[in-house]
């Protein structure tokens, strides 16, 4: 309700204005100053007559606009400033009716085909719809229309202002629908039929309220018009980019999913108009081979266009997010799509914007769960989620792969981040002393650089955001890496969060069975039933989610691992396979779990010697990191690369002598890099906290912590506890340097911990690691009794220490350790 004062105010306003537009047309317009003087005589009429002044002008407001919508037919431009302010005056005050707005649009339309006061029709366009409701139907397509048309003005101001106010116009129709779906309606409603949709036509689905056929109506012909087709509804259309409707399509889906996910009528507009769309659309990015020789057809390859392929794709990650459980067929064929774009042979900006939709799908755990139930779990589905993993993992090989020169020279194109400059050269600055290098992974010469701060935070997506951007972005080197790399993690947390939530679940559904016992028998029935149904399912969804990623996950991972050069990025990547060995052990699926336990040892040691000393299922061709590589990767590392492995080295020592290692391997010292401490943190922090998980694994794990020993000089001391060599002469074959000195003694600590945490195991883990311990005692002083030298006693030292803390239960232990020992005593 508007103030007495409010309403005297626009009274007062209105005469002024009538005034004003008399004495403007007097002498060129007779017919407009005698209109005026009429409503100044019935606005005056109004206010004296009438209580609710208010009232009477939106009664007679057909009659009151009148004399402005004559000044306004006059089309010069002072006459029809008067008079639109005016209008917008009455409009405000909530003072027209619904035949006045619709006179007040045709005499807009009519201003904009003369391309009179363009900016002024478009404030009074919004104004009109945005008030209220009163434009709805043909008149709301009309101002709808109206704003289109002034979209592509020859002004950019006009052209600007316009395309802000058609979305806000579309907005506002979608809003309506909302606001009238909040409203209960008695009125019986037609049933929808959707064989009468198919056709397409401006008559709206009688099962639909009027604000709804209105938002059906305008969503159907932003799907004509990009699909360059007649729109049935916005009568009028003349041109619009295709660019600009794609934009408005994901702002309505973006911004209104209920209203599709409420209503058959625009459910049915997704599947059928949308998404076959957006298919069509893609078709030159599927058909499009960058660099590759293109296959003999009348019609050549046609481009992909970077605006279309960035809107297409802003679209598919809307329709995922937030339309899957309508999409679910669609889904499949987007996610498909998106794994495609990482092809190779796509242009670069391309695989780009792939992953940043990748991204924003893979840091949405309830997703990946959908996509393992909804595709991987079905025997005749696409396994999607099997697919995305292993396409990241291709992806991050390729860039490691570099392409003949020949190729980049006769496309003209920049070559692809695999062609990185090495840190000595980044930015013309030497690398060396005092000088840290930029975070990156290198493998085999070629030097990827981390642009961004991956491990810490998510990185947000840029190039999906250029939607001014006409032609493809120079992709920065590192970025697609980066990308990837991010994706690989929140898969890995996103896959753990899923368990994580079954387990609260489980215990929260335990608690309530036990509440339901004390206050109600049907409800601990339910309790019951439920913890009888799910859990098997879910297990199978588990072992789904491992079974579809843990291959390609291990191959990505220890590529990168072996790649990089950062200790941050280091990190991150033994966390996501300490990650995966622990859900693998959880689920009692051993091969996987064995296979990231083995990458883990294997990054610890030296190289080469790690392939000689571990032998375990990760040497398997299914669970082995990547090793076909392209030809060009088969020269040495440069230079520049050695010098940074050198600079890493921390400890030099002798090999263990075993039988795995040829003879001659044991002779010369091996050298261990600050890398291969940082894995030892992580095998001793897997083995501490989920050693009840690592069943057959503790051979693994213990055979790589006794290696680690030996090169770094660690010597059993009282009680089964290791210490660094205070003095050269105490351990004549390990030169440890300065910058690990400090750390030797955590080392100790922290293995000490970890036997002593066996306290902590069940009986059959307890049981799994003295067997470890007892098996490789029995294979190094069986290895010395043969060779005479010297063994390692890192076994029989913490068999001492596992035994003495677990000593409460020692017929745990007992049998197998009294035996070890018996026949060790039998051999010497």
């Amino acid at each position: 309700m508007q103030s007495q004062s409010a309403v005297k105010k626009l009274v007062e306003n209105l005469q002024s204005d009538l005034r004003a537009l008399s004495s403007e047309t007097k002498r060129k317009f007779p017919p407009v100053k005698e209109a005026a003087e009429a409503g100044i005589l019935k606005i005056k009429t109004i206010s004296t007559k009438q209580g609710d002044i208010l009232g009477g002008l939106l009664s007679a407001s057909s009659d009151i606009v009148q004399p402005f919508l004559l000044g306004c037919d006059t089309k010069h431009v002072r006459v029809v400033q008067i008079c639109l302010t005016a209008v917008q005056r009455l409009i405000q005050h909530e003072a027209v009716s619904m035949p006045a707005a619709n006179n007040i649009i045709n005499v807009l339309w009519n201003l904009m085909e003369a391309g009179t006061e363009e900016l002024r029709l478009l404030q009074t366009a919004i104004l009109l719809l945005t008030t209220n409701s009163v434009v709805q139907h043909e008149s709301l397509a009309k101002a709808i229309v109206l704003c289109f048309r002034l979209h592509f003005a020859k002004d950019s101001i006009t052209i600007n202002t316009a395309a802000a106010t058609v979305r806000q116009l579309v907005s506002v129709v979608f809003e309506r629908v909302v606001t009238e779906d909040s409203v209960q309606s008695q009125e019986p409603l037609e049933t929808v039929s959707l064989d009468e949709l198919k056709v397409g036509s401006k008559t709206p689905p009688k099962s639909l309220r009027p604000c709804a056929q209105d938002g059906y109506l305008l969503f159907q012909d932003l799907c004509q018009l990009v699909n360059a087709d007649q729109p049935f509804w916005l009568v009028g259309m003349t041109e619009m980019t295709r660019t600009f409707g794609l934009e408005l399509m994901e702002e309505v889906l973006t911004s209104f999913p209920n209203t599709f996910l409420k209503h058959p009528e625009f459910c049915f507009l997704l599947k059928e108009r949308v998404c076959p769309l957006v298919i069509k659309l893609f078709s030159p990015s599927l058909k499009y081979r960058q660099g590759g020789p293109q296959l003999p057809s009348p019609v050549p390859a046609e481009k992909p266009y970077f605006p279309i392929v960035l809107r297409l794709l802003r679209i598919v990650s809307v329709l995922i997010r937030h339309y899957y459980s309508l999409l679910n067929t669609e889904c499949e064929i987007f996610l498909s799509l998106l794994v495609k774009f990482l092809d190779p042979e796509k242009p670069m900006w391309q695989r780009a914007l792939a992953l940043e939709v990748l991204l924003k799908l893979c840091n949405q755990p309830h997703l990946l769960r959908s996509f393992c139930q909804s595709y991987d779990m079905k025997p005749h589905s696409t396994k999607i989620f099997r697919d995305i993993v292993n396409a990241l993992g291709a992806f991050i090989q390729s860039l490691f792969m570099s392409p003949p020169t020949a190729l980049v020279v006769q496309q003209g194109a920049k070559a692809p981040d695999t062609q990185g400059q090495p840190p000595s050269l980044v930015a013309g600055m030497p690398v060396g002393s005092g000088v840290t290098p930029q975070a990156a992974f290198v493998y085999r010469g070629v030097w990827i650089p981390i642009v961004m701060n991956v491990p810490q935070n998510t990185p947000k997506p840029v190039f999906v955001e250029m939607l001014e951007k006409l032609d493809p972005p120079q992709i920065p080197d590192g970025y697609g890496i980066s990308l990837a790399f991010q994706c690989l993690l929140e898969i890995v947390r996103g896959v753990q969060l899923v368990l994580e939530e079954s387990k609260t679940r489980n215990r929260s559904a335990t608690g309530d069975s036990e509440k339901s016992e004390q206050n109600s028998e049907v409800d601990t029935e339910q309790a019951v039933t439920r913890e009888k149904l799910d859990p098997d399912v879910e297990k199978q969804l588990f072992q789904t989610l491992i079974e579809s990623s843990w291959t390609g996950m291990l191959a990505a991972l220890s590529l990168l691992l072996d790649a990089s050069t950062d200790e941050s990025a280091t990190e991150a990547i033994l966390k996501s396979q300490q990650t995966y060995a622990s859900m693998c052990g959880e689920l009692g699926m051993t091969t996987p779990r064995d296979a990231f336990i083995t990458s883990l040892c294997k990054a610890s040691l030296p190289p080469h010697y790690a392939l000689t000393v571990l032998n375990g299922p990760s040497n398997s061709p299914t669970a082995r990191s990547p090793s076909s590589r392209h030809p060009s990767q088969d020269f040495q590392p440069s230079s520049t690369i050695e010098a940074v492995e050198r600079s890493q080295v921390v400890a030099v020592g002798t090999a263990l002598p075993t039988a795995s290692l040829p003879m001659g391997a044991q002779q010369g010292p091996v050298m261990l890099t600050a890398k291969n401490i940082q894995c030892m943190r992580s095998i001793l922090s897997v083995a501490h906290c989920h050693g009840g998980i690592l069943g057959s694994a503790w051979h693994l794990v213990l055979t790589t912590l006794q290696h680690l020993v030996w090169i770094l000089g660690l010597k059993p001391a009282t009680g089964g506890s290791l210490k660094a060599a205070k003095q050269a002469t105490e351990s004549p074959n390990a030169v440890i340097t300065t910058a690990i000195m400090a750390d030797l003694p955590v080392l100790s600590a922290m293995l000490s911990r970890l036997f002593e945490s066996s306290q902590y195991l069940d009986d059959v883990a307890l049981h799994h690691l003295i067997d470890a311990l007892c098996k490789l005692s029995a294979e190094s002083m069986e290895h010395s009794a043969y060779t005479t030298r010297e063994p390692s006693l890192f076994a029989v030292a913490k068999l001492l220490e596992t035994g003495l803390v677990n000593l409460p239960r020692v017929e745990v232990l007992w049998k197998p350790l009294t035996a070890h020992l018996l026949e060790i005593f039998i051999q010497i």
